[in-house]
């Protein structure tokens, strides 16, 4: 069965991503790199031998190689596939049609996508899939946390606010800067100085951004053309927004909440301020940035600059 979870509840649950006496197949979805050589060092190597093979040698012959026919070989090493997305779907049919005993074996797939076959491991009794959830940009100082776990270190809260005033809320910010200072403070005392030279800000928020927005539409898309291309930031940014003005052209579920924060309250202003065509124009521009960014098109740039000149 199929089950979800952020990256730090899933430590917590499994500290070496799967049991030693763990059999069966095990499914993994991690669209993340980093978090997915996080949850691969974590696996218990020492006791457990595992035979590595890419997705695509997962053949009808390996299977009755590796597992149906496996008394004839006698060897029943855990197997761990790699971009399991690039195995043929006859295969995992194969695989889980075939009768097999699992009483002795372990199978994990780590796959970077989903598609059809991980939706169909996920619906499968034999199979237990976990599909690690990338963090929502307003859990950074959470994601700051478990890439500090991950790393083995504890810094300070000076070094931590800088970090999330400085970076964007990602894994490979928090990564490079984690590892910046183990390689240029080994003894573990950061010269704070010295770290406010080697790291260089990057971070957009999100919150003022939208009220540059508010102000200006031309001058947000100015200031979003100034920071360097990265097609998962603005596909975040772009599901925000079209979050965002989904609240401005429906205030109900605000106006009844009884205790409105600050950007509940801007909501409900702009609701009032704001011209709705143009706000229904601007979710659906944010929509298809959204699907651009996913397709790493390159002609987004051109499209943003389209908006700077209205």
């Amino acid at each position: 069965m199929l089950s979800k979870i952020l990256p730090w509840d899933f430590i917590q649950k499994y500290p070496k991503t799967i049991d030693v006496q763990q059999v069966g197949i095990c499914s993994f979805l991690i669209d993340e790199p980093y978090l997915e050589r996080v949850i691969l060092d974590r696996l218990p190597k020492k006791d457990l031998k595992f035979s590595l093979y890419s997705g695509s040698a997962v053949t009808r012959d390996f299977i009755e190689e590796h597992f149906v026919n496996l008394s004839f070989f006698g060897e029943n090493e855990p197997i761990l596939i790699m971009n399991a997305e690039t195995i043929p779907a006859s295969s995992l049919d194969y695989l889980l049609e075939t009768d097999i005993d699992w009483s002795g074996r372990l199978l994990l797939l780590f796959f970077t996508k989903s598609n059809k076959q991980f939706l169909a491991l996920g619906k499968h009794k034999k199979v237990q899939a976990i599909e690690l959830e990338l963090p929502r940009f307003w859990e950074g100082a959470k994601l700051w946390q478990f890439c500090q776990k991950a790393r083995d270190i504890n810094l300070d809260g000076t070094v931590t606010r800088f970090a999330l005033e400085n970076l964007e809320h990602n894994f490979e910010s928090f990564f490079w800067m984690i590892d910046t200072i183990k390689m240029n403070f080994p003894e573990g005392i950061v010269n704070f100085k010295v770290l406010q030279e080697l790291v260089t800000k990057e971070r957009w928020d999100f919150f003022e951004l939208i009220d540059l927005f508010h102000r200006s539409p031309k001058l947000f898309f100015e200031e979003i053309l100034k920071k360097e291309m990265d097609y998962d930031w603005l596909r975040t940014l772009s599901a925000f927004m079209q979050t965002h003005l989904t609240k401005i052209l429906f205030p109900l579920d605000l106006k009844n909440k009884g205790k409105l924060s600050k950007y509940d309250q801007s909501v409900l202003e702009m609701s009032e301020k704001l011209n709705r065509d143009m706000v229904k124009y601007y979710m659906g521009f944010f929509s298809e940035l959204e699907i651009l960014s996913k397709s790493s098109d390159i002609f987004l740039v051109n499209r943003l600059r389209l908006e700077t000149l209205k």
